[in-house]
């Protein structure tokens, strides 16, 4: 590894010098994905810092989700999570489309509606609701589950492939989405979950909840997405008013 000498007259903190050489050698594709640092030992006297300072950035990485210690292993590149941008309303397919991502479609049917849908979804009397149900699976693995209700009223067909982006089966059918209400929370996943993402136990998990409105600001969709909790994670700007 090229030695970079820290700078003890800057105002930046070692530890948040290292971070930075440590991030460009991920970035630059020197550390792949899976492979090994450098021990704590090696960096402290490449650097000639103290252990303290590496194991600081060292925590400070793992929890940012870049590094994962490895009982054995020490130290390797984590692959990173998948990333979705508030407040962007994109489907799961328009955020997967840089990657090897796909959708199963496990279920597709028009069901009765729950009292909860009827009132969230604001159904006629009788009316029943498309429901879709779909494993999300990225590189061959298991990431989430993806459950849709759709009132009757769009006439979606059974007949359409869903294991490509819903939005655009909602485009196709002049159904124009225009925004979102959303909330995300943490929970364990429920017994079908664990099941359904190929788990030997319970594992905490994101829980998204979509209520998506058309520009006619009629309810489309409601939906409730659970992602396998270390492979997904939100990102959102702020701003000071």
């Amino acid at each position: 590894m090229e030695k970079r000498i820290l700078d003890r007259n800057s105002v930046l903190p070692l530890y948040y010098q290292l971070k930075e050489i440590v991030l460009e050698k991920i970035e630059n594709g020197d550390w792949g994905i899976g492979s090994q640092i450098p021990s704590e030992k090696d960096l402290q006297e490449r650097y000639e810092i103290s252990r303290a300072t590496v194991r600081q950035t060292m925590d400070i990485l793992v929890n940012d989700g870049f590094l994962q210690k490895i009982r054995g292993k020490g130290t390797i590149v984590k692959k990173p999570a998948i990333e979705e941008k508030l407040p962007e309303l994109k489907s799961f397919t328009e955020e997967m489309k840089a990657i090897d991502a796909s959708k199963q479609v496990l279920l597709k049917k028009y069901v009765e509606p729950s009292a909860f849908m009827q009132k969230i979804l604001k159904l006629y009397s009788d009316e029943k609701v498309f429901y879709l149900k779909r494993l999300m699976i990225v590189e061959g693995k298991n990431l989430g589950i993806l459950n849709s209700y759709v009132p009757a009223r769009y006439n979606l067909s059974l007949k359409e492939d869903y294991s490509k982006s819903l939005y655009k089966i909602f485009e196709k059918n002049d159904i124009r989405l225009a925004w979102a209400d959303q909330t995300i929370e943490a929970a364990m996943s429920s017994k079908e979950e664990t099941r359904i993402l190929g788990l030997k136990s319970p594992i905490p998990i994101l829980v998204i909840k979509r209520l998506c409105f058309s520009v006619h600001q009629e309810i489309v969709e409601y939906v409730k997405a659970v992602y396998h909790y270390d492979q997904y994670r939100f990102k959102i700007k702020l701003r000071r008013l």
